[in-house]
């Protein structure tokens, strides 16, 4: 569902779009910022994006929970 919300984004819309790793949310790439996987992830990439508002999240010194 996601991708296809991306890919109609695209085609309608010319800025990229790429999909927070954290909260999943669409955001503009000029807005995410590029962070390295974390090792535990299910991402098969090095690098993610976080929107402005999981980075602010983070800045303020929240953290995530761990599965386990």
């Amino acid at each position: 569902m996601q991708e296809d919300v991306l890919g109609t984004r695209r085609t309608a819309v010319t800025e990229t779009y790429v999909t927070c790793a954290r909260c999943s949310k669409a955001t503009r790439l000029r807005y995410a910022r590029v962070i390295q996987s974390d090792v535990l992830s299910d991402s098969n990439s090095e690098y993610e994006y976080l929107c402005p508002e999981c980075q602010e999240a983070l800045a303020a010194g929240e953290k995530d929970l761990t599965l386990g």
